[in-house]
């Protein structure tokens, strides 16, 4: 019974020390988010073709917290959305919609309302700005903007791992979109290499394995409600 113990536990702590190797090296993180963020190609603007009627920028995250500057407050997610999103305003003209609700460390603050203030700071007119004041998860926020994209063409603009859960909440909606991702955790180069282990490889890891797992989620729900 010991020996069987002893054995366990070796496999035990062989695995742990290989799980731990493969998800702190860069490329395994590369080779895990490749599928969600590298599979949906950057749209061309062909704004002579057909403009878009909205732009839809998902929320991620401001932080209430602390003493520090405006822009230090906006997480990398969404300041790269909310930059996209101003740049193809420039370019289409298309009023900007932002979703997010009441979710912040601050309850009494309102994401959406933070994310105008921020678009009308760096010139855009409060009549191209429409505010949902609503969504705490990505389906939440797509509800709240449904008055808005249905009979619409609306360019999306989210994080890149989140494409795919975007792209099935517009079928299920009978939406028209275009998406545009920005914020990627991997470059899309598959060539092997090896480098010491790393926290931010971890992080991605982790990333990529809750996106995934919402996915089967998702996928599940659209499954048992047909």
């Amino acid at each position: 019974m010991s020996l069987k113990k002893t054995y366990a536990g070796n496999i035990l702590k062989y695995f742990s020390v290989l799980a731990f190797f493969l998800f702190t090296q860069p490329y395994f993180s590369d080779l895990l988010l490749y599928p969600l963020e590298h599979k949906h190609r950057y749209p061309e603007l062909n704004l002579d073709k057909k403009k878009p009627d909205y732009i839809l920028v998902l929320a991620c995250y401001y932080s209430t917290f602390g003493n520090v500057p405006e822009t230090s407050r906006w997480s990398e997610c969404s300041m790269q959305r909310n930059i996209e999103a101003l740049r193809l305003h420039r370019k289409s003209g298309a009023p900007i919609i932002l979703s997010g609700g009441n979710f912040l460390h601050d309850p009494d603050i309102n994401y959406s309302q933070k994310a105008k203030e921020f678009f009308i700071e760096l010139g855009v007119s409060r009549t191209n700005i429409i505010t949902t004041k609503l969504g705490t998860n990505t389906e939440e926020e797509i509800q709240s903007a449904l008055p808005y994209l249905s009979q619409a063409n609306t360019w999306v603009v989210s994080s890149a791992t989140h494409i795919y859960r975007l792209k099935n909440l517009f079928a299920i909606n009978n939406c028209s979109g275009e998406f545009f991702p920005v914020d990627h955790h991997s470059k899309g180069v598959l060539i092997p290499y090896l480098t010491l282990p790393s926290a931010l490889a971890l992080t991605k890891s982790e990333q990529a394995f809750y996106e995934y797992a919402a996915l089967i989620k998702q996928n599940l729900n659209i499954y048992f409600k047909h």
